[in-house]
């Protein structure tokens, strides 16, 4: 038996041991393992609308799988099966793999249909819809910048998912900056920007989420500004998200942010308080969920943040199912106190003290901009705490902590987020420190 073969069988054997039986024949039957080395897997699937499922429902256990066979993890591909009739467009596209599609990362929820416009964001949403019904040198780069969680990022899926509609074989990638920055700082750090689209593939369109995070690192951004520069001389789509335009990017390469200056920039505002509700409105329609002018006013009021909306929105959801009643004001506002944590006005300076004494540091070596892991470790742990623990936002946890931009924030709290999944040492760190925090508190 081939070594595909085996770690194909695997998978499936680890699949029947979750999921019944006729789940498994309906979504596996005709599934298969087309490819396989250390640096790429590309699994085959009927159409696009499995290779979504199995992305959004088994993507982690596929992966799991292969890092225990392999003992590395090959990016994982989905290539839908060639039709034996090819149309126009399919002989058109027959360079792409034999007329077949290959994506990843697109949020199918995403579109442009559900994304709620104001003034606020239609311009964004104006400029990303005519990118996505075609490459426009005006338009390319597209970088659309907001804060945190105001739709930046639906949108992008919203352009990738209304081109793969359009032409079903378009090859589409979204890409995560972070991802990205782990790839250039892996430990054999052999990765290149001219071997990127060997391993990638080339695709038509490139969406490229939370930018931002590349200025932390000097060599991904060289790398990328090569990737980049070579991608646009190509002729092919690029849209960029980030929390700021590249011109306020701190440490962002000058000719990197040249490049990305070339296209349109484009910002997405805080939504008003009309525009949340209209928000709050649509997703309760979509989950069938009963919701009061009141309760709704209420809702709006209390956050910008619409991913915060829409967390609280199914909190109120699972409550209307388990309890059957209607969902009035004191409903919603018990429901966002639990959410909220109960130290949610915890001092800042008093996380920063706990954690450079548990870490055996000075406090100005915490707050300070020193990079050498010694300091750069405690002082993430640290700012994801203080946005864990706190209602503080990004710009007033930056100032608290030298007056570091917000990108760089949202960077500590993702690499430690990463961190506490994979490395026990690191949720043990936040957990006693969030013990003797809490101590400190009550005390």
């Amino acid at each position: 038996m081939t070594i595909k073969n085996y770690i194909w069988d695997q998978i499936k054997r680890d699949f029947k041991l979750g999921i019944p039986e006729p789940e498994f024949e309906t979504w596996l039957s005709r599934v298969s393992l087309k490819k396989i080395d250390q640096d790429q897997a590309i699994i085959e699937v009927p159409n696009q609308f499995v290779a979504r499922w199995l992305q959004d429902n088994y993507i982690d256990q596929i992966q799991t799988v292969f890092r225990k066979n392999l003992k590395t993890l090959p990016k994982i591909r989905f290539t839908t099966t060639a039709p034996s009739k090819q149309t126009g467009l399919e002989k058109k596209k027959a360079h792409t793999d034999s007329g077949t599609s290959v994506f990843q990362g697109i949020n199918p929820v995403s579109t442009f249909s559900s994304f709620v416009t104001a003034s606020s964001n239609r311009l964004a949403y104006s400029s990303a819809l005519h990118v996505a019904e075609g490459p426009s040198n005006n338009y390319n780069p597209l970088y659309i910048f907001s804060e945190l969680s105001l739709g930046k990022t639906h949108l992008l899926n919203a352009i990738g998912n209304l081109v793969i509609k359009k032409d079903p074989f378009a090859n589409v990638m979204y890409l995560s900056t972070d991802r990205f920055v782990r790839d250039f700082l892996s430990s054999d750090n052999t990765i290149r920007a001219d071997h990127f689209w060997e391993r990638e593939g080339c695709p038509d369109f490139l969406l490229i989420d939370n930018l931002h995070i590349i200025a932390e690192h000097k060599k991904p951004q060289e790398e990328f500004l090569a990737l980049c520069s070579s991608f646009l001389e190509s002729d092919k789509q690029l849209a960029i998200t980030a929390t700021s335009p590249p011109g306020k990017i701190p440490n962002l390469l000058p000719q990197l942010r040249s490049r990305l200056e070339w296209g349109l920039i484009t910002e997405i505002n805080a939504p008003s308080q009309r525009t949340k509700m209209k928000i709050i409105k649509k997703s309760a329609k979509q989950k069938d969920l009963t919701l009061s002018d009141n309760v709704i006013f209420f809702l709006a009021n209390v956050t910008d943040n619409l991913k915060t909306l829409n967390k609280y929105l199914a909190k109120l959801d699972a409550y209307a199912s388990s309890y059957k009643r209607p969902i009035d004001i004191s409903v919603v506002d018990s429901i966002i106190k639990k959410e909220n944590h109960p130290v949610s006005d915890m001092n800042l300076r008093q996380i920063q003290r706990v954690t450079a004494k548990y870490f055996n540091i000075a406090l100005r070596d915490l707050l300070s901009s020193k990079r050498e892991k010694t300091f750069s470790y405690p002082r993430q742990v640290a700012i994801y705490l203080s946005k864990k623990l706190t209602s503080y936002s990004l710009k007033e946890i930056g100032n608290a902590f030298g007056n570091k931009h917000h990108s760089t924030i949202i960077y500590a709290v993702k690499r430690i987020e990463q961190g506490k999944s994979q490395n026990k040492g690191t949720l043990n760190d936040i957990n006693t420190i969030q013990m003797l925090v809490t101590r400190k508190q009550g005390s």
